[in-house]
């Protein structure tokens, strides 16, 4: 019996552990459906090519928060981790011509990757890719969906953090989560049930 309790103790640690840096959002009908929108937008894939984990991050390529957390995430991709980075335009006024940018590069994801390997290095504070002049309509109706979904899930700012759990339970994440809480999130986002691969669409 004793050996019993220390078992169901042991696992209520880890269940709260679990929840620790974590909102759940569960698996009510808007949940599936903001979930369901958020795999069929627009995001651009980093990490593995074959995840056994995937998260939804919103974030804007001037978002100093943004970069800090793409470094801190590179490190999983070796555990199967695949980030879909989800782009806003809300920093600043070259948000949106540095989406742009990588929205329309021959390769967004190599683009995205400029913009962090370069950040502070660019023409203004913040990533490191240059600008567009002028996004086209088609980009700020991008932009203006892509905010739109986050706010739907509660976020008011850049990073925020969408995954589910392999009963596809969904979480939510707002802001920057200490390092030590990533092995966390990471070890319960699994790959959703619909959009496993790159939508590839814009």
């Amino acid at each position: 019996m004793r050996n019993h309790l220390k078992s169901g103790i042991a696992w209520v640690a880890v269940l709260l552990s679990l929840a620790l840096p974590l909102t759940a959002r569960g698996q009510t009908p808007t949940a599936r459906a903001q979930m369901r929108a958020l795999q069929q937008t627009h995001w651009i894939p980093e990490g593995s090519a074959h995840p056994r984990h995937v998260i939804y991050v919103f974030m804007d390529a001037n978002c100093p928060y943004c970069h800090a957390l793409w470094l801190a995430l590179k490190p999983y991709y070796r555990t199967g981790l695949q980030v879909r980075e989800v782009l806003v335009g809300v920093i600043s006024a070259t948000s949106p011509g540095k989406a742009a940018a990588i929205f329309n590069a021959a390769d967004p994801a190599a683009a995205l990757r400029v913009n962090e390997v370069r950040w502070g290095r660019g023409v203004d504070p913040g990533g490191g890719i240059t600008p567009v002049a002028h996004p086209s309509a088609k980009d700020m109706r991008e932009l203006a969906h892509n905010e739109a979904l986050m706010q739907a899930f509660g976020f008011e700012g850049t990073p925020s953090l969408v995954l589910a759990d392999a009963q596809g339970r969904v979480y939510t994440v707002g802001g920057l989560p200490p390092k030590g809480d990533l092995g966390v999130i990471v070890g319960t986002a699994s790959v959703p049930r619909q959009g496993a691969q790159s939508t590839g669409g814009h």
